[in-house]
């Protein structure tokens, strides 16, 4: 009975010894720290616990400043320590610093929650993991180091990581730090900075959800992946530059950020997803780039600021709702890649006032235009009429203007639900797309237009758009410098802004180079002298010709000279004055047009100091002044109002 007992007891002691959450403790700089052993076998392992049975067992064990080390001698044995265990510091609000080694791995869930002392702490860079609720409640939490290389898990939305840390403002992710997993900073509505690296490759899901007050955020191209409801209620944000490695637009990433009125969006980006924007208030316009090949269901949904967005040809499919309540669009012109327009697309775009629907357009569903009660007029270019259904148009005046191709008025007469408009107007549409220099003109139809713009006019059933582009007259190319690189090798160097540039020699068209410097190399002949000149170039818009560039084979190349020039007032209504400085010789004042001509000559002598140039006669524009001799080579551009 005795014997029986004794065993007895030794199981409940047993089961004693095994209910408490530290297997032994270790004093390190001062400080008690319990730790579970978490792996018995080679390599050995622990993990940081609290005292007792439960976390609430020993209120407040930790306090103040405690540094974990990366190893513990028990037994004889050296531990290493991996992870800080679930609830280890719990309730530990005396706690005010933290040092987790390199070592751990894992950070469990609640592992400090109701720390309220904390204000910063060092996530290290090994670490793979960080539980749900770990710094919950660690309401004077401030500055987060993130250094964890690649940690895949942070808590979930239910219970996120950082839950009621209101005053973290501050995020610093570390150098070499590629992924912020899910829901990493979720609901830190006091979070204002944060610093991202450029080793950063992947932003996970809700990462920065209700993130409020984060005002703006810089993202390197080194990230090629921002998943579902990263920004999500980001409402601080007002601008955001989407890196030119992301392909995707996911599923609500900027949903419901009503502050944001500005976002560019790269040549990279292929798809918008589902209502990516959705909310986004304060967006006033939007620029989808040609890459993009198809705008997700209720994408831009409530976007009520838009007044202006341009849908490319790329896009070849937009989803339901995509621009519903998008009450600031005022016009909108649906491209010729989009066969079918979506149930509710454009409902309640209650201030559209016209519509373009493209020819290739063939079904328009439910709803589409359901409440557009502002449109004035509606064009379609398709020859058979799109199907639609008896609400495709809820809500739209039936008499106002419906333009369609001169063959096709009876068609839509006919068709089904098309019937129900009585004001129809044959139009055939002749598009003209087309560029000028600046300083030219076009004739439309005898009216002379020299501003970029779209402009129609109607003759008889034709019905003609033009819109015109105007691309910069580049700057006359200036201060060309010759120098010698080999014998049979010279470098042309030069000053100017243009998209690129043409090179002659002798008046002979040499090359075309995109840089402001050229390599000549040919058969050079001693005794010869040879001449360069260059013309600027954007597009098809041509400068004058520089100054020409003499050199005889075997001397230097033009005297340089220190004169210096001022040209006041400019822009002018009519006179302006050049002040010269430094003229050692009489030299020639040529004025130049726009398209290079000379107008007016003057002669100045040696000690000239100021020139009257009278521009009162002539067009409004821009005028290249030229000072010339033997040794002056120096252009200036005078602009006429």
């Amino acid at each position: 009975m005795k014997k029986t007992l004794l065993i007895l007891v030794a199981l409940i002691f047993a089961v004693s010894l095994n209910s408490h959450a530290e297997d032994f403790s270790a004093v390190n700089d001062g400080d008690t720290i319990y730790y579970k052993i978490t792996s018995s076998v080679a390599p050995l392992t622990v993990a940081v616990s609290f005292k007792g049975n439960e976390f609430y067992t020993y209120q407040n064990e930790y306090t103040g400043s405690v540094t974990i080390p990366d190893s513990v001698l028990y037994n004889g044995n050296y531990y290493k320590v991996t992870s800080i265990g679930d609830s280890a510091f719990y309730n530990c609000s005396g706690l005010t610093y933290i040092t987790i080694p390199n070592s751990v791995t894992e950070i469990d869930g609640s592992a400090f929650k109701n720390c309220s002392g904390l204000t910063s702490v060092t996530i290290p860079k090994f670490v793979s993991s960080i539980g749900n609720n770990a710094f919950n409640s660690c309401n004077n939490l401030s500055t987060v180091y993130f250094n964890a290389i690649n940690c895949n898990y942070m808590g979930n939305t239910t219970d996120p990581v950082f839950a009621y840390c209101d005053n973290l403002s501050t995020v610093l992710i570390g150098d070499s730090v590629i992924i912020i997993p899910d829901a990493a900073f979720y609901r830190c509505s006091g979070l204002t900075s944060i610093t991202i690296p450029s080793s950063l490759i992947s932003i996970g899901k809700s990462a920065f959800y209700r993130c409020s007050s984060l005002t703006s955020i810089t993202i390197p191209n080194s990230v090629t992946s921002i998943d579902n409801n990263a920004f999500q209620y980001c409402s601080g944000l007002t601008s955001f530059t989407i890196p030119d490695s992301i392909t995707l637009i996911d599923t609500l990433v900027f949903n419901y950020c009503s502050g944001l009125t500005s976002i560019t969006i790269p040549n990279s980006v292929t798809s918008i997803c589902q209502a990516a924007f959705h909310g986004c208030t304060g967006l006033t316009s939007v620029t989808i780039p040609n890459s993009v090949n198809s705008i997700g269901s209720s994408a831009f949904t409530s976007c009520r600021g838009l007044d202006s967005i341009i849908i490319p040809n790329s896009v070849t499919s937009i989803g339901s709702f995509a621009f519903s309540y998008c009450n600031g669009l005022t016009t909108i012109t649906i491209p010729n890649s989009i066969n079918t327009i979506a149930n509710n697309t454009f409902n309640n775009c209650r201030n559209l006032t016209s519509l373009n629907i493209p020819s290739s357009c063939d079904t328009i569903e439910s709803m589409a235009f359901s409440q557009c009660v502002g449109l004035t007029y509606i064009r379609i270019n398709a020859t058979i009429p799109p199907t639609i259904q008896s609400n495709s148009f809820y809500n739209v005046n039936r008499a106002i203007p419906v333009y369609v191709p001169c063959s096709s008025v009876s068609s839509y007469q006919a068709a089904p639900y098309w019937n129900t408009f009585t004001n129809y107007i044959g139009r055939d549409i002749i598009y003209i797309d087309t560029t000028i220099c600046d300083g030219e003109t076009y004739n439309f139809n005898g009216t002379i237009i020299d501003s970029a713009g779209v402009y129609s006019y109607v003759n008889g059933c034709d019905s003609v758009i033009l819109t015109l582009n105007i691309n910069p007259t580049p700057d006359i190319p200036y201060d060309l410098i010759l120098s010698n690189v080999t014998d049979d090798t010279y470098e042309i160097s030069w000053q100017g802004s243009a998209e690129s540039y043409d090179i002659y020699r002798d008046n002979s068209f040499i090359a075309n180079v995109d840089t402001t410097f050229y390599l000549d190399t040919f058969n050079i002949l001693h005794g010869l002298t040879y001449c360069y000149k260059v013309k600027a170039k954007n597009g098809d818009c041509e400068s004058a010709f520089s100054d020409s560039l003499w050199f005889e084979v075997g001397l230097d190349c033009i005297e340089q000279t220190n004169i210096t020039s001022k040209l006041y007032p400019n822009p002018t209504s009519n006179k302006s004055y050049l002040e010269i400085e430094g003229l050692n010789s009489d030299a020639d004042v040529l004025v130049y047009d726009i398209m290079g001509r000379i107008i007016k000559t003057y002669k100045v002598n040696q000690g000239t100091k100021a020139l009257d140039i009278d521009l009162s006669r002539y067009a409004k524009g821009v005028y290249s002044i030229r000072i010339v001799n033997e040794s002056i080579n120096q252009t200036k551009k005078l602009i006429v109002q």
